[in-house]
């Protein structure tokens, strides 16, 4: 039994070096503006105040082309209003929405997309997150998205990594998600299972958002973005995730606490399935953190050649996605031990679902 185990994860783990090795290669090349069209860029806002004037000006910084920039205020109990005030003061095309009474049975988020949506001009519509700031040309987008002829496109953006907490936990997200999904085989393949889509930045044509129901499709959905990136190619419609390391940044937390608590009201509900959570955290304790553990204390104990290479061979795929995204070599080091954390956190995600109150995000709480 021991051993059909191990060889299990033996496969799971090749497989993460293999996909790993293959999302190395995942870039774009920029190509040239391909047309003219009006482009909306949107901003749901919840309690930003100290992010929405320096993701709007960094907008404006870059220079890119747009029609309108449409801010919405979340019901937002800080300074955001404050703040948006001063931007409306800036560019006549900063716009604010109306803010709408949040419907029976919708996410915040969702809701304010959507509402959002309905309010733009724009032929594309950009959603961006209040949190993220731009180094590239929002026209860049379109640009691909139509020579690539898909009506939804994510840019993976660069997680800006500051604290010790957010240099060892960070990375988690890249790594889990570019060792087990190709994404350059999504560009030929349309498999649900291939969408991919990052909330912070995430481009569609208005058309054909607003024929499939756009944010409505994922109106309760605590985990939308990849959501919506599924449900799109289960509709038969194309959408694709770029690398945009290079195009956006974005700051998604700054300590340990909104770590944890960030990831705990999306974690189990990214799983579409139970059993797929309990598989996903199994042989991920088992790989990374378990069996890695055990042959550090054997190698304490009596060093063996072998035992160097099998955990080589373990910590590759996170080596690679740490050489491809810059991650810190503290992380790597410290990697059983942030997958440990990781997996605590998921149970502790599940268990709030399921069992609990539900999943608390910027003071509302979502229940099963």
């Amino acid at each position: 039994m021991i051993d059909i185990l191990l060889i299990i994860i033996s496969v799971f783990i090749f497989y993460s070096f293999f996909i790993s090795l293959v999302n190395i290669f995942w870039k774009e090349k920029k190509i040239n503006n391909l047309g003219n069209y009006k482009i909306s860029v949107l901003i749901p806002a919840r309690n930003e105040e100290n992010n929405i004037s320096k993701c709007v000006e960094s907008i404006l910084k870059s220079e890119s082309y747009f029609s309108e920039i449409l801010i919405y205020n979340d019901h937002s109990d800080d300074n955001t209003q404050i703040e948006i005030d001063k931007l409306l003061k800036l560019d006549k095309r900063i716009k604010q929405a109306n803010t709408k009474t949040l419907s029976k049975g919708w996410i915040g988020k969702s809701f304010a997309c959507y509402q959002l949506a309905k309010q733009s001009l724009g032929d594309w519509i950009l959603f961006v997150d209040a949190d993220t700031e731009f180094s590239g040309k929002i026209e860049d987008l379109v640009s691909l998205a139509k020579e690539k002829n898909v009506s939804m496109l994510s840019a993976w953006p660069k997680i800006k990594m500051d604290s010790m907490s957010e240099k060892i936990f960070m990375p988690l997200l890249n790594f889990v998600v570019f060792s087990l999904c190709p994404v350059p085989f999504s560009k030929k393949i349309n498999s649900k299972n291939l969408g991919l889509a990052h909330g912070a930045c995430i481009l569609f044509n208005k058309k054909v958002y607003s024929e499939l129901g756009g944010h409505k499709l994922v109106k309760n959905d605590l985990f939308e973005d990849t959501r919506l990136a599924r449900i799109w190619r289960v509709k038969n419609k194309k959408n694709y995730c770029i690398d945009g390391k290079d195009l956006i940044s974005v700051k998604m937390y700054s300590s340990f606490t909104s770590i944890w608590n960030g990831f705990l009201k999306n974690y189990y509900p990214s799983f579409s399935k139970e059993v797929s959570f309990f598989i996903f955290q199994i042989f991920f304790f088992l790989s990374y953190f378990l069996i890695p553990i055990y042959i550090i204390f054997r190698m304490i104990n009596s060093f063996e050649i072998l035992y160097l290479i099998l955990l080589f061979f373990i910590f590759l795929p996170r080596i690679i996605i740490s050489i491809k995204f810059k991650h810190s070599l503290l992380s790597v080091i410290l990697h059983p031990f942030a997958i440990l954390t990781m997996i605590i956190l998921g149970f502790n995600s599940w268990w709030n679902f399921k069992y609990g109150k539900g999943l608390k995000w910027k003071d509302r709480i979502y229940e099963k």
